[in-house]
């Protein structure tokens, strides 16, 4: 490590997601089944909503918290999708994706050695990020019992984050398991972060927002993913006044705000049917679970755009095959969770591309 960076910097490395996204652009026909992003372009209206905010001039800061349409339209998001009834202008946050708002919740919250449960396998910012502030990292595996819980009771734990539905594994959390997690929150008063940038993609209609029975929990919900707007950057953090005021407070002086534009497309995104988008989804989760299933142990994939597999002998060693013998690319499961066994499929593909990775899989098996 350079000496003039920060001591924290030895502990981040380049995601091999990124990595994996610029092998994409170096080989010819490659099968990329790799990056957590949706195949299809942002539909035509939320662009037009964007070009038309240009348009009319809607370039300049907004302020720091967001506009108050959008606000507006996502209390009413809350309530249908989330079964949310509490979210007021107060209590939500606009900033610039899921990643700057666990940027700017990570850096409020997180004193060095504070404690925190980070729910196993796992989006790797969680605990790449906590770690980087200093905190002490916990991790229970999502199939998780209310018994599995009892070892972190005496824990003074300062916050205990998820992501459901589940990047890397699809898994859906189940209601008891939501239950068990905001009583342990109660009992170590932890924050309750749930990451929901994935609600829609619920196959089975089984999604439940935690913030529906617990008005204490901090929900985000994401723009990219749902409305193919992962470069535009947009998400929104739901929690209680004070914390809001503080995230704030913090955004005024790191992001400022989210892109204006892109908060006048996120007011159109909103209003938009997605339902075919999902349905196409579903036919691949199920095409990939009913080709892979005799190949490779396999879990049923509930929500989001992944399967997460265990593969014989080292996910590195396997990657690297792939890609030399099938120009396959797809994520190894360590930077998921705490294991060389797994691999991170992604069925956000067209049809041709995705049938393709899945014969080179089954000949890789």
């Amino acid at each position: 490590m350079n000496k003039g960076f920060s001591e924290k910097m030895g502990g981040l490395d380049t995601s091999p997601i990124r990595k994996a996204f610029e092998l994409a652009t170096t080989l010819k026909d490659p099968i990329n089944l790799s990056i957590g992003q949706p195949h299809f372009p942002c539909p035509p209206n939320i662009v037009e909503a964007l070009n038309k905010a240009a348009r009319d001039g809607k370039t300049a800061y907004t302020l720091s918290g967001g506009i108050p349409e959008l606000k507006d339209s996502l209390i009413e998001k809350y309530s249908v999708v989330n079964n949310i009834k509490y979210a007021t202008p107060q209590k939500i946050l606009i900033t610039s994706g899921i990643s700057s708002a666990l940027l700017l919740l990570f850096n409020a919250l997180i004193n060095k050695g504070d404690e925190c449960l980070v729910i196993s396998p796992y989006f790797l910012m969680y605990p790449s990020m906590l770690r980087f502030n200093g905190a002490i990292v916990h991790t229970i595996n999502e199939d998780f019992s209310e018994k599995d819980l009892d070892q972190f009771k005496s824990k003074k734990l300062k916050l205990i984050i998820f992501s459901n539905p589940s990047n890397p594994s699809g898994y859906v959390m189940k209601r008891k398991q939501l239950e068990n997690l905001a009583e342990l929150a109660e009992r170590t008063d932890a924050y309750l972060i749930s990451d929901e940038i994935y609600e829609l993609f619920d196959y089975d209609k089984s999604f439940i927002s935690v913030g529906s029975f617990y008005d204490k929990a901090i929900t985000l919900t994401g723009f990219s993913k749902t409305y193919s707007m992962t470069g535009l950057r947009l998400a929104s953090i739901l929690a209680s006044e004070e914390v809001i005021k503080a995230l704030t407070t913090l955004q005024q002086y790191t992001i400022v705000c989210a892109p204006s534009t892109t908060q006048y497309a996120g007011i159109e995104a909103l209003k938009t049917d997605m339902s075919s988008y999902i349905q196409d989804y579903k036919e691949k989760r199920d095409f990939v679970y009913e080709s892979l299933k005799d190949y490779y142990p396999l879990r049923k994939s509930e929500g989001a755009f992944y399967f997460f597999f265990k593969i014989k002998g080292n996910d590195e060693d396997f990657v690297k095959r792939a890609v030399t013998e099938k120009k396959l690319i797809l994520v190894p499961g360590f930077i998921f969770i705490d294991s060389h066994e797994y691999i991170r499929l992604s069925f956000a593909s067209e049809w041709d591309n995705l049938r393709r990775g899945i014969s080179a899989l089954r000949e890789l098996s």
